[in-house]
């Protein structure tokens, strides 16, 4: 399951967490000049943009919602200055609070959810009439390279569910009923020291194992050491290998 597998990534995350901080500091960005009653984030996961939120808006309550249990513990202890965040256990396509929110973020996260267009949804519902909803999505292009490989190397193997496209993404805001503000679409090479460098990155980040990364059975150790070996002879760049991260930042309101 997602949560537990972040959970497990809880401690190792922020190591290799650079294209996320970049994601994080879009979503940012992308807000106008405001400075709401209350902030609701979905999947804040170490805290990365819920440390921006804080010095973009001092004491201002923020509810930090992350399905993973062990995130919300470890954000918990190292955010345990920040009185005003709130860290709640709960799932982006069902939570609900009491009140409707100002401002709804979320960045690196809703990605990952089983049913995007039923989490808009919800998100819609949980946004106050008038309010923002600004949004970091990491794309079907997102590490490209290790995907490609690995359908050479082990194609009975390859799993069958992909990130969201950018026109999916889109899509799924649009029907749940948002107005588009602002949109950013982009692809970066991020450079790591060598493919296992890479490899360990993205294992420590959780984002191995999950449904995008493994197929219906694990590769195995000769497998694995080919995509090794592979990645290095066909993805080197200067100062290493290169992986590609597509991403998306949108600002939404509710009319």
């Amino acid at each position: 399951m997602i949560g537990n597998r972040f959970s497990a990534a809880a401690e190792t995350y922020d190591r290799h967490a650079r294209p996320q901080l970049a994601l994080a500091q879009s979503v940012v960005s992308m807000l106008p000049e405001i400075y709401p009653e209350q902030i609701l984030e979905f999947g804040p996961g170490t805290g990365q943009l819920t440390r921006l939120l804080t010095q973009r808006f001092p004491e201002v309550p923020v509810d930090a919602v992350d399905v993973a249990e062990k995130m919300i513990e470890h954000s918990r202890e190292h955010f345990s200055k920040f009185p005003q965040i709130n860290w709640i256990v709960g799932d982006a396509q069902t939570y609900r609070s009491g009140d409707r929110y100002p401002l709804i973020v979320s960045s690196s996260a809703l990605h990952w959810v089983s049913n995007l267009r039923k989490t808009c949804e919800n998100i819609f519902q949980c946004l106050e009439p008038g309010g923002y909803f600004s949004l970091g999505m990491m794309l079907e292009g997102t590490l490209k390279e290790l995907h490609n490989l690995r359908r050479e190397i082990a194609p009975e193997k390859t799993p069958a569910i992909t990130l969201p496209t950018y026109e999916e993404t889109k899509d799924a805001l649009k029907a749940a009923g948002f107005t588009l503000e602002r949109r950013k679409h982009s692809e970066e090479e991020i450079i790591y020291d060598d493919a296992k460098a890479f490899m360990k990155a993205i294992h420590e980040q959780g984002v191995t194992g999950g449904k995008v990364s493994a197929g219906n059975a694990p590769l195995n150790r000769a497998e694995l050491s080919q995509l090794i070996v592979d990645y290095q002879e066909m993805h080197a760049s200067d100062g290493g290998v290169a992986a590609t991260y597509e991403t998306a930042t949108f600002l939404l309101t509710k009319s």
